[in-house]
């Protein structure tokens, strides 16, 4: 949704996921309006609850939806997540046995930082 910021007349949008988060937020709230703020002069612009809800109509279900998603998505990055700390542990002995080679800090001779500045005379 395309929206010009009422103080500097800068064009800025508003993606879907926050249009999504915006009219979930006004509908706990019971909210008229969503403040959208611009990213020039990080001014708030008042954006009607009625203009939101035709840009984005079928938002209730969206939301529905989203959450079914992320919890598909929870309970299958928790089930590969077991399966790999077996593996971490085994191979956590190997890791321990061998030390880590630090290496030593290369230091610069005192000849070349002790330089005169270009526009120095010898007296």
């Amino acid at each position: 949704m395309q929206l010009r910021c009422t103080y500097c007349q800068t064009m800025f949008a508003i993606g879907r996921e926050d249009m999504l988060a915006a009219l979930e937020h006004m509908e706990e709230n019971k909210l008229i309006y969503y403040d959208a703020h611009c990213p020039k002069c990080r001014r708030a612009n008042r954006v009607e609850r009625a203009r939101m809800e035709r840009f984005f109509p079928d938002w209730k279900n969206a939301i529905k939806t989203m959450l079914k998603d992320s919890a598909q998505a929870e309970t299958a990055a928790e089930k590969p997540a077991a399966g790999t700390g077996a593996v971490k542990t085994a191979a956590a002995p190997e890791a321990a046995a061998k030390p880590a080679k630090k290496s030593a800090p290369k230091t610069k001779p005192a000849a070349a930082s002790a330089k005169k500045p270009a526009g120095t005379k010898k007296k």
